[in-house]
Parts: C-alpha cells; structure tokens; sequence
C-alpha cells in the first residue's frame, strides 16, 4: 500500500493538502495518507483525518521537541513526503530528521518566495523535487539545476461555490474585491471605478466585503462621496445597495459566489487575481489611485486580452490539484502547453 505524508505550513496550505488528499483517493482508493500542519496541530485530526504529532504542548520549545520526536518516529518508514509551503527552515528540519528528501509544493500565488542563492541553496539541498504554480520561476530553478514542474493554478481549485446565483439578469457581472488589509482604501477606489465607468458598458456590478467590514464601515465610506445606502431585497445573497444616480453597486459576501459566476475581476489582491484568471475570467488590472483610468480599460479589450494572456501563462488554469496527485501517484505530469511558455520566456529573456 502506498503512503504519503502531507506536510502544511500555513492555513491555506492546510487547504491545500485537504484538497491533494481528496483528489489522490478518487484516482486511487487504496493509497494511506497522514498529515501534519505546523502551524495548527490538531486541524486535520479534528475533521477525522489521521495526523502526525497532533498534541503539541502550548509551550513553544517543547512543541519542537515533541514535532522533532515525531519525525524521527517516522525516519524509517515507507512513506512519500510532501511539503506544502515555502518555510525552507522547516524543509531542512523534516528533510534531516527524516533521511531523505522531500517533494516540495511551493503556491507562490499565496506568498512571495525571493529566489536568493541562500534559497536556491536550501532547493538544492532539501529538495528532491518542486512543483510550483508560476511558469515563470519554474523556467528559473530548472536553468539552476533544480529539479521543478509546472502544475498550473493551485488556488483555482481551492474555489468551492455553493449554487447561488445573483439576480443580474443578462447583464454580465463585474466583481470588485477589496483587499483585507486596505478594504478602506479600496472601497473608496471601487465607487470612484464605479461612477467613471463608460457608457455603453452595461455591467452588474457586485461588490465582495471581506468578512471583517460592517455594513457600517461601507455605509460611511460611501456617504462621504455622496452615496445612498439602500436595504437588500434579495435575502441573504445580496447585503445592500449603494446608489448614485442612475448606477447601483451591488453588496455581497457571498464571495466565491462572486468569483465563479464574475465575467469581469478587479482587484489588486494577488491571491484573487491570480484566482480568477485561473477560473478563466477577465482581470481588470488595478492602477491604485487611478480609478477613472482602470474603469476605461473596460473598453480596451486588446489591453485586457494581451494581460490576462501574460498572467494565464505564467500561473495557468484550474487543474493544479489533480496535476500533484498524479505526479505523485505515478508520476511527472508536464502541462502540454509548458514548451511554449519556456520559448516565449527565452525570447523575452
């Protein structure tokens, strides 16, 4: 029986190896798969899935000394180890601890990963093999001698909608997502790229609120640029309305709803960006602080075609998961259109 051991450092990662899992037993049934998460010992035995070193102690020395237990406990066993994240501190622990290198999947659409020699330095020594979501760095590490795949978009299917369709009737829908940590900023920006959108360009506009904004929040940014707040008439899909004249934005928390059923994506959130152009839709690039000029890009579609061109190449469409089960259960999956990809690098280059 064959058996794996899916390492996660970090709350999307944990997503990540949950989702690996699931694929790896719907293409083979028979394989036996542990976990360990880092960062949350505990997540995976609580959704009733067999975890490594679970019990940590809150202290934080002692923790390590119990996760470094554990790994050695494993040293001997005949398992393939998966390390999802780009904590290469970590990579070298369970890497000596266990005796042998360990398959690393690095989602740079998640966190940036600057390729310095130290880093470089740490691939080539811990690594047996990397499987990244970014064309691009893949071309890099494989010019230094680096053993690495392209898998395509990672955070694509980490996408689960539930079938709640909004009420734009043959209207296409163009989502705005503010980012978590400058929703004031960006809220301020979507009513200005709203409000200078071009006539003609007759559009569903739907706002996404991250979790932690109040209505409150939304309401007061919007009155200082003059803004009507109206109660919702759709139940729960729909929070409200701001109105100004004849344009309505539409407010949702409803947010992979808003991502899966979106023509068009604004945004200057990397992981949503890089999301939606996995989901195949169109990215409005954000020019922050320019909103009468990303509202105008509306219009240009050879502009949007040749971004959202460049930005597919480089992180791909939605099938990452599947890619990294296979690699790992028979082995190296290449994307067919990755040749290409490498040429037009070159030349660039």
């Amino acid at each position: 029986m064959r058996c794996y051991l899916l390492m996660a450092d970090g709350e999307w990662e944990e997503r990540i190896a949950l989702e690996l899992r699931r694929k790896m037993k719907e293409l083979y049934g028979k394989s036996k798969i542990f976990f360990l998460s880092f960062r949350h010992p505990g997540v995976f035995a609580e959704k009733g899935f067999a975890e490594v070193s679970k019990d940590r102690p809150t202290q934080p020395l002692k923790a390590w000394y119990r996760l470094c237990q554990d790994l050695l406990k494993r040293r001997n066993l005949r398992e393939r180890r998966i390390f999802i994240g780009g904590n290469l501190w970590l990579l070298a622990l369970v890497t000596l601890l266990g005796g042998r290198r360990v398959t690393v999947v690095l989602p740079l659409g998640l966190r940036p990963f600057p390729a310095s020699p130290f880093r470089l330095f740490f691939l080539r020594r811990f690594a047996r093999t990397v499987l990244a979501d970014d064309a691009t760095f893949v071309q890099f590490l494989r010019l230094k001698n680096i053993p690495a795949y392209f898998v395509g978009n990672i955070l694509a299917d980490l996408l689960h909608p539930h079938d709640t369709p909004f009420l734009h009737g043959k209207k296409a829908i163009c989502a705005l997502f503010p980012r978590d940590d400058h929703h004031i900023e960006d809220l301020g920006f979507f009513l200005d790229f709203v409000e200078h959108a071009p006539d003609g360009t007759s559009l569903y506009f739907l706002l996404a609120l991250p979790q932690g904004v109040s209505l409150e929040t939304v309401q007061r940014v919007a009155s200082e640029k003059n803004w009507v707040f109206l109660e919702s008439l759709e139940g729960e899909v729909i929070e409200g309305y701001l109105v100004r004249e004849r344009v309505y934005l539409n407010l949702t928390r409803f947010l992979p709803e808003a991502l899966d059923q979106a023509t068009y994506m604004v945004s200057a959130d990397q992981k949503i960006l890089i999301q939606a152009v996995g989901l195949g839709k169109t990215v409005v690039p954000v020019q922050t602080g320019k909103a009468e000029e990303t509202a105008a890009l509306l219009l240009h579609s050879v502009s949007l075609f040749e971004y959202n061109q460049s930005m597919s190449a480089r992180f791909g469409r939605k099938g990452a998961i599947e890619r990294i089960a296979v690699f790992l259960l028979w082995g190296v999956v290449e994307d067919p259109a990755l040749p290409h990809r490498l040429q037009t690098i070159h030349k660039r280059g």
